[in-house]
């Protein structure tokens, strides 16, 4: 990237450009009612904590209504990914691990933390192995694109994922779904819910699954690597003791059991011999699953939360209260061949207390604000044996205690009748203590954000934010022989973003544009080495700019168009050279940050064919086009463009539905993650393989 300054101006011409066209060419009208035939139902999100209709929010959003929800089938987050523009999810390794890139930002594993934050029904989740759980009886999904720390605290600083499940009701109601796919995979999934006096009530759901899996390991009698069991059951209570105060009480458990470790080499297997013998070049069939080990890894979970609102008159105070239990394990062939060369043993353990304050103002005031305190501590104990040739390599192991104290803020002010100002701030104090080796640190940073938001017509909203996103730095969990350096540094980076959203055509249609660039100062990395330290190294200077395109489209009562578009262009501006890292700086800089599609479309059409019985025939195709992906910081590794679609069709009534449906419907084969043996010290490159074709049929009852 020659010249940063480039792409803002590039920023602000397609601002204009799109803003031209839809003045001049689109006859913007009010939307009609919710509940009209033929117009878009209107989303309403409380990202400020305050009801707003979708469009009038100055943030990058994606959002996902309880039918978009069903009909989707999102029971994960890469489900949610597959329909967001500049958010990419690929579970790898096991279980409870994933990577999760949104505009560039990416994950960071073992003891590392997200780059976004991750809240279901307001509670953080305060494990990154807690981004894999099972989503269920869910009531919407927003994504926030873009640092988001000021509301939504640590490590939001690619944006957020909120996820809220469904409140318990006044009136009783039960819902039940079973669900069958190839690969012997069943899901069972129920909620009850209804009062238990006046002032009280529960609502519980469960969801199960057992899968034997659809891939096979090659040298393990074609044994299925891919199976998973798993069970997650959530209990809520609702008191309303008074008009003004509410008291939700939350339970949730979850276990996985899986697979564990099958990727695929993608490189011949070199061999390391003790003492002076020069390394055994094994020549092993490429990009096959074909561990000498059946890999096994667990996740399991318990939470409590009390949430509690106060409504004083004049704003109202909000008390979040969560206690998170987190174990997992993972057991596996590290090398990923058949030959007996590394295998690792992890264990993961995790207990975090959180505790977060916040006023909210009322709506009804041209000055709008919000000002909160939050509070976290967690205790995490992990440990990586290797065993290297036959010889037990004394183990990677970190007692780690982190704590974090913030202070956050945000006010919205209307200038005039269309035009509002919106300032935010949070400032952390992250500490974390490596008791193990006797380190500790600790990392402070102020996150202002700014943005202004100038209506030109009832419903055509523009808007430019400016805002700083920070993320802590840490320990690596080093074990004996390791290169890598035994901490890291906390990155942040100041993201410039202009948008533009709004409706058309009678409210037949609406959608979002927005581009952006990040100036982004040591970004964290994570890699590891076959002495199964787990590491995070930083990037001394990347710059990404960017954008995404929404469109969602009714042209006529039976026909919805979904439409999305995004692309990043990066450049690693600055790199020294770091400890455990054999690529030189040379072969770093100047190349494109890894981790992102550089370009990425999704397509949905739905047709709905309703009966004069009530009955309605769904039926829904999705297409999505995944571009050229780079694995490694010097960009030798990539993956190249790729096409997914999914088919469904479903009969729907009021109080049942049933659902056919294939995913992956051409069996397209692709690689959902690398790691390159010249960056991680692995005698082979390794590949986590993508899922092959599943069909499947789904049945739902409500009453």
């Amino acid at each position: 990237m020659d010249n940063p300054l480039k792409y803002q101006a590039f920023c602000a011409k397609g601002a204009a450009a799109f803003l031209s066209l839809a003045l001049a060419g689109l006859p913007l009208q009010p939307v009609h009612a919710q509940g009209g035939e033929d117009v878009l139902e209107e989303i309403v999100v409380t990202s400020r904590y305050r009801a707003e209709n979708l469009s009038d929010v100055p943030d990058s959003i994606t959002a996902f209504t309880p039918l978009e929800i069903e009909r989707y089938r999102i029971e994960r987050v890469n489900r949610i990914a597959s329909m967001t523009p500049n958010l990419r999810f690929s579970d790898d390794q096991e279980v409870g691990v994933s990577t999760l890139v949104i505009r560039g930002i990416r994950q960071n594993r073992g003891t590392g933390q997200p780059p976004v934050s991750f809240r279901i029904d307001g509670v953080s989740a305060t494990n990154n192995l807690l981004t894999t759980q099972e989503l269920f009886d869910l009531e919407s999904v927003d994504v926030l694109r873009g640092p988001q720390g000021a509301l939504y605290g640590r490590n939001a600083i690619g944006g957020a994922i909120l996820v809220s499940t469904r409140q318990p009701t006044a009136t009783p109601e039960y819902g039940l779904r079973f669900s069958a796919a190839e690969g012997q995979d069943y899901t069972l999934a129920g909620s009850a819910s209804g009062p238990v006096t006046d002032n009280v009530l529960y609502r519980a759901s469960f969801r199960v699954q057992d899968r034997e899996g659809q891939l096979r390991n090659a040298y393990l009698d074609n044994v299925f690597v891919d199976f998973k069991e798993s069970a997650a059951f959530r209990g809520k209570l609702l008191f309303t003791p008074t008009d003004r105060l509410t008291v939700d009480l939350r339970a949730q458990v979850l276990n996985q059991d899986g697979g564990s470790g099958y990727f695929m080499p993608g490189s011949d297997f070199f061999l390391p011999l003790p003492g002076p013998n020069p390394p055994i070049v094994v020549d092993v069939p490429e990009y096959e699953i074909q561990s000498n080990r059946l890999g096994k890894s667990f996740v399991d979970a318990s939470e409590l939360s009390a949430k509690i609102d106060y409504d004083l008159g004049w704003a109202t105070l909000t008390s979040i209260t969560s206690y998170t239990d987190v174990d997992s394990g993972n057991d596996q062939d590290l090398d990923q061949t058949f030959v007996e060369a590394i295998d690792i043993l992890v264990i993961d353990e995790s207990e975090t207390f959180a505790q977060e304050l916040r006023l909210v103002s009322r709506d009804d005031r041209a000055l709008r604000w919000v000002a909160g305190v939050s509070y976290f501590d967690q205790d995490r104990f992990r440990s990586l044996g290797t065993t290297f040739l036959g010889t037990v390599v004394p183990p990677a192991a970190q007692d780690l205690r982190l704590s974090n104290v913030a202070v956050f803020g945000n006010l919205s002010y209307d200038i005039l009748d269309d035009l509002e100002l919106t300032l935010a701030v949070r400032w952390d104090e992250e500490s974390p203590e490596d008791l193990t080796q006797g380190r500790s640190e600790t990392f402070r940073e102020l996150q202002p954000k700014a943005s202004i938001a100038y209506n030109f017509n009832e419903r055509l909203l523009g808007y430019v934010t400016v805002g700083k996103g920070f993320r802590a730095g840490g320990f690596n969990n080093l074990a004996p022989g390791s290169n890598f350096a035994p901490g890291f540094d906390a990155e942040s980076l100041v993201s410039y973003e202009t948008g533009l959203k709004g409706s058309a055509f009678n409210g037949k249609l609406r959608g979002a544009v927005s581009v952006f660039f990040i100036d982004y100062d040591d970004q964290q990395y994570f890699l590891f080495d076959q002495t199964g330290t787990q590491a995070n190294i930083n990037v001394k200077k990347s710059e990404i700019a960017g954008g995404e395109i929404e469109i969602t489209a009714q042209p006529t009562d039976s026909l919805l168009l979904n439409v999305g578009f995004a692309f990043t262009d990066s450049e690693i501006v600055d790199y020294e050279a770091v400890p455990g890292v054999l690529v030189p700086a040379s072969a770093i800089v100047g190349r494109n940050v890894p981790g992102a599609p550089v370009i990425s479309a999704n397509l949905a059409l739905q047709h709905t064919a309703s009966f004069d019985n009530g009955l309605a025939l769904v039926s829904r195709a999705d297409f999505e086009h995944r571009g050229e992906t780079y694995w490694t910081l010097d960009n030798l590794d990539t993956q190249g463009a790729y096409n997914l679609t999914n088919l469904s069709i479903a009969l729907e009534k009021d109080r049942w539905s049933a659902r056919a449906y294939v995913n992956n419907l051409f069996d397209e084969e692709y690689i959902e993650w690398f790691f390159a043996a010249r960056f991680i010290g692995l005698p082979a490159d390794i590949a986590w393989p993508s899922k092959p074709r599943q069909a499947g049929i789904e049945l739902t009852l409500r009453y």
